[in-house]
């Protein structure tokens, strides 16, 4: 039996909050939890995983990179 709209929605936000907030190490947890299952459930779980990822990925670790390289060119530029 599959949980109601309601909850599955509240709990995909949750995921999302917590994939912003949390640590790469947190994140990864996620992931690693999601594949010791077997059957429908650790297809969701694995595929809400990867979705937080994908949206830690983006609201993290790109800017963190963009940052690298902002500051690797301003130091390239201070230099020459």
């Amino acid at each position: 039996m599959s949980p109601p709209a309601a909850t599955a929605s509240t709990a995909r936000q949750v995921l999302q909050r917590r994939a912003i907030q949390c640590s790469f190490s947190s994140v990864f947890h996620l992931r690693n939890c999601a594949g010791t299952g077997t059957g429908a459930e650790a297809t969701t779980a694995m595929k809400e995983a990867k979705n937080a990822e994908r949206i830690f990925f983006r609201a993290v670790a790109l800017p963190v990179y963009a940052m690298g390289v902002i500051g690797v060119a301003a130091y390239g530029h201070k230099q020459w």
